[in-house]
């Protein structure tokens, strides 16, 4: 089974810390900068790093260059697949689910290591650093930045899974560059992704997603997103 599979199947969070500073202005930032931010606390980078390396496993195409050593799988772009994708940096996953060069082992981690790790569409880029670390498709650790929509953005997550409630305790996100805020909150994955959120910078963002719309307000301000 795939990771990303078992991700929606079981992903839940909580219990760690960050080291990152509550020195974010919410008020000050953009709706398209909240709404990134939101979308990093709900899992979107952590999640799509995975997904950026799984989406290559089982394919014949020799880009990008993959090869196996022990538990581990690694990938190197500075190429372009067949169907117009240009991949650059490398990526390593040791014990994966989804590669059928490497047998998974059960009880051990499974952990993605990413490097400049880039994919290029048109115009559309995604670029990946960091880690992810899952623990028995209960917990995953993650410090992924990611670069998408010109907006670089660093997520350190813990989500600590109990059947389908995920806690964010501990967790936090940051605008590289710019300010970062803790994070706090749930995660309900029952059919469709429903969230709940606290980010606390130097001021607080209340957020959350509920049958896909994403609400928002900046405590103490008039600055906020409702949904019908």
């Amino acid at each position: 089974m795939k990771t990303t599979v078992l991700v929606l199947a079981l992903a839940a969070c909580g219990g760690g810390s960050t080291d990152i500073d509550a020195t974010m202005v919410f008020a000050d930032r953009s709706d398209q900068e909240i709404a990134r931010l939101i979308s990093a606390a709900s899992g979107t980078d952590m999640f799509g790093a995975q997904g950026a390396v799984d989406r290559f496993a089982g394919e014949a195409d020799p880009c990008p260059a993959v090869s196996a050593s022990g538990a581990s799988i690694t990938l190197t772009g500075d190429c372009t697949t067949m169907d117009g994708i240009l991949i650059e940096g490398t990526a390593r996953v040791t014990n994966p689910t989804a590669w059928d060069q490497v047998d998974y082992t059960f009880g051990d981690d499974t952990v993605y290591e990413l490097t400049g790790w880039s994919l290029t569409l048109s115009s559309f880029t995604q670029v990946f650093d960091g880690n992810v670390r899952i623990e028995s498709f209960t917990v995953w650790d993650a410090d992924v930045t990611a670069t998408q929509l010109g907006i670089e953005v660093r997520s350190d997550l813990h989500y600590d899974c109990d059947s389908a409630t995920c806690d964010l305790d501990g967790s936090g996100v940051e605008i590289v560059g710019i300010g970062g805020a803790t994070v706090s909150g749930t995660v309900q994955l029952n059919g469709e992704a429903n969230a709940s959120f606290r980010l606390r910078g130097r001021d607080t963002l209340n957020a959350s997603i509920s049958q896909g719309c994403v609400a928002w307000a900046i405590e103490g301000t008039d600055r906020q997103k409702t949904c019908p």
